[in-house]
């Protein structure tokens, strides 16, 4: 799967260069902690090798981000493309949803607004706004699952070797999104787990602090998120078992090829 991932990023970014572009390639392996899904108390870690790609041209940038892209900008504002997912989760591993269908890969793609309020120096303050389409997948199908939202202001130094940012904001979804999540059917429904109906609306607040740090041919990064869920519109269905998740990741990787 990490072969096929890779050949299309790849084959994606040939179709992208443009007159000055950088482009960095490099192998290393990262490490994620990660709950089943907000507000399940299953936790998984995973490591895995990676590959290290860093695209910067004129209308696309791929980095430790994800994959972005300038759609237009003026004064300081600007549409860029949004990308985001999750990883799939077996139900049977996870008491409260035993019985229930997995939950499958995500990847979630639309467009964010940004507005720079600020730039100073080393330090920058942007609003961001990103509206999300999200698709499940089980290799076999592809099935839509609706839409998110996270509203957030994100603060970032960059230095030479190391760069630091800090984002808060807010999630929202839509009925769908959060069906696929938290309904619970009744054919599904136990003693222990009613059935449930599950709304669309606010979702709950992220906070998100993220570091790396560059050396010559070596890169590292690490991030920390956490949620709160205490407040959302579905906190009270059955398969919520705590209001709060954490996500963190580390990785390093060797940078074997640069093209300016």
């Amino acid at each position: 799967m990490l072969r096929i991932v890779l050949f299309l990023l790849l084959l994606t970014y040939t179709s992208l260069f443009a007159k000055d572009y950088k482009l960095e390639l490099g192998l290393g392996v990262g490490s994620l902690y990660y709950p089943n899904y907000i507000g399940s108390k299953t936790t998984q870690i995973i490591t895995v090798p990676l590959p290290y790609i860093r695209y910067r041209g004129d209308y696309f940038r791929i980095d430790e981000n994800g994959l972005s892209g300038k759609l237009f900008g003026v004064d300081g504002l600007r549409l860029d493309l949004s990308v985001s997912g999750s990883l799939p989760a077996n139900s049977e591993q996870n008491g409260t949803r035993e019985g229930m269908p997995d939950l499958d890969l995500t990847g979630e793609v639309g467009l964010q607004l940004i507005y720079k309020i600020f730039q100073k120096g080393v330090s920058t303050l942007e609003f961001e706004f990103p509206i999300r389409a999200v698709l499940s997948t089980d290799f076999t199908n592809l099935k839509y699952r609706g839409l998110v939202s996270n509203p957030q202001l994100k603060y970032s130094l960059d230095y030479s070797e190391f760069s630091f940012s800090f984002r808060s904001g807010v999630m929202i979804a839509d009925e769908n999104y959060n069906s696929y999540y938290y309904e619970v059917e009744e054919k599904y429904a136990t003693p222990s787990r009613p059935a449930y109906k599950a709304k669309g609306g606010f979702s709950g607040i992220r906070n998100r602090i993220g570091m790396t740090y560059r050396k010559n041919n070596w890169w590292a990064g690490a991030f920390i998120s956490h949620f709160s869920i205490n407040n959302a519109v579905f906190k009270d269905s059955p398969l919520v078992q705590t209001h709060d998740a954490t996500y963190a990741g580390a990785s390093v990787a060797y940078i074997f090829y640069t093209q300016d």
